[in-house]
């Protein structure tokens, strides 16, 4: 008797099988894909978390289109008693009633996700205007994370190799240099007669503006105050005190905890306040009050006469990037990925504009009643109502912004970064934005070269001689036509 076509099938399918058939795994709980949102306290945005089975377990991958990331691959999922933990995105989700609620980053924002089908897909990359050609370009010789300072024609900025240099404007020729012993990461300022900065050993050194001639250098770490000698820059992004001159006193924080009044002239140190924190930000200043912001994330108002203090709160992360007063706001960006408006008078909290899970290191512009600040990884520069933090417009530049926008009359000129690795894809480079609506007009890109650590401008940029001014990492002085 011949099997049926039905009896052969059934037969080669039982032989194909193996031996001893593996019963797949029971489908886990959080397995899938989840799409919601992340609610700030300005602003909400969407977010997903996919759950994929692997060799050992589940695997977790994250999307959030507001901060450009589509698909992030975030290793084995982390999951006990039915709630999943990324402590380094501050993300705690907690499955229940086929919902995923919890947390996400700092200040702990709330998250609500239901079971979706993918999650967000990447748009393509825009294609902006080409920017102009430069008009000249300097090499410095070095890497250079400081902001150049243009005064009377000349442009003044220092170098990683400890070297300050003096540049003419019109054509990038030297007209001097300085050498000093000490690796330069900071701004300098730059008076009718003098030149003054941080080093990195937190020396304050005072430069002959004429000829970069020597007058004084003064140490301002306290050794015996801070418990060790000056460490090297621990901010990440070489953050380093600028000085504040107001008449003939100099006013620059210390990594000893303190906040230094100094003779403009000698460098003789006429007051010292502790405020319990290193300081790696210019103060702001306003009548007899400066108001600082330390690495602890306290914000202090001192008389500058005395430096008695006379208020003080903390906020939730280090400060890195100056304070600004806007009529009556203290306006500051924390590490805890907030900008704050603080209410001048009593230093409380006014309003929080949430930048997710990027750092605010860009210093605000404070132009005709608005702020223009730059967003790092979240990668945009915004134009904001000082306040209330409402944003007129934010454009993404396509790279970090820790330098301040530079605003003319009718444009914003943004210097970008781009650093490697990094989970967020950023771009080096120039974006030029209108300044009304935040428009790009054009963009310049500077390309991260295959095994470099960074590329593009880390600092801000400067108007001279009618020229847009930055200066690259690499150590390249460049000046642009407007």
């Amino acid at each position: 008797m011949q099997p049926s076509v039905v009896q052969i099938v059934v037969l080669a399918a039982a032989l194909a099988l193996p031996a001893h058939a593996e019963t797949p795994p029971p489908r886990d709980p959080f397995e899938g894909v989840w799409t919601g949102t992340v609610t700030a306290p300005d602003q909400s945005a969407e977010i997903g978390f996919a759950f994929t089975r692997g060799k050992h377990g589940l695997n977790a991958s994250f999307a959030m289109p507001a901060m450009f990331v589509h698909g992030m691959n975030l290793g084995p999922a982390q999951i006990s008693g039915g709630t999943y933990a990324l402590p380094e995105l501050g993300v705690r989700l907690t499955l229940a009633g086929g919902k995923l609620t919890g947390t996400f980053a700092n200040p702990l924002l709330r998250v609500e996700l239901q079971r979706g089908d993918r999650l967000p897909a990447e748009p393509p990359a825009p294609v902006f205007p080409a920017g102009p050609a430069p008009a000249w370009s300097r090499a410095l010789g070095a890497e250079t994370w400081a902001s150049p300072v243009a005064r009377d024609g000349m442009l003044y900025v220092g170098c990683a190799d400890g070297k300050f240099h003096a540049v003419r404007a019109a054509d990038g020729t030297e007209a001097w240099i300085w050498s000093g012993p000490h690796p330069l990461y900071g701004e300098a300022l730059v008076t009718e007669d003098s030149v003054c900065f941080l080093d990195e050993r937190t020396e304050l050194v005072s430069l002959r503006r004429a000829d970069g001639h020597l007058q004084w250098r003064v140490p301002l770490h306290d050794e015996k105050l801070a418990g060790q000698p000056a460490p090297a820059n621990p901010t990440f992004n070489r953050r380093v005190d600028v000085p504040v001159l107001a008449d003939g006193v100099l006013y620059v924080g210390s990594t000893d905890h303190s906040l230094y009044a100094l003779e403009a002239a000698t460098g003789k140190i006429l007051w010292r306040h502790d405020v319990g924190a290193p300081v790696f930000a210019a103060v702001a200043r306003e009548g007899d009050d400066l108001v600082a912001g330390c690495y602890d994330g306290s914000v202090v108002v001192l008389n500058r006469r005395t430096g008695a203090e006379s208020a003080r709160t903390k906020l939730g992360g280090p400060i890195a990037s100056a304070p600004v007063l806007a009529g009556g706001m203290v306006i500051v960006g924390c590490r805890d990925y907030l900008l704050y408006g603080l209410r001048r008078a009593d230093l409380g909290i006014a309003w929080r504009d949430s930048y997710w899970f990027s750092w605010v290191e860009s210093v605000p512009r404070l132009v005709d009643g608005i702020l223009y600040i730059g967003g790092s990884d979240y990668r945009r520069v915004s134009a904001l109502d000082p306040a209330t933090g409402r944003a007129l417009w934010a454009t993404d530049v396509r790279g970090l912004t820790w330098g301040m926008p530079l605003v003319t009359a009718d444009t914003v000129y943004a210097g970008t970064s781009a650093q490697n690795p990094a989970a967020i894809r950023h771009e080096g480079g120039i974006t030029a934005l209108d300044r009304r609506t935040g428009a790009v007009k054009w963009r310049h890109s500077v390309s991260l070269p295959a095994n470099a650590e960074r590329a593009g401008y880390l600092g801000s940029l400067v108007l001279a001689d009618g020229k847009i001014i930055g200066a690259a990492f690499d150590g390249t002085l460049t000046a642009y036509p407007r």
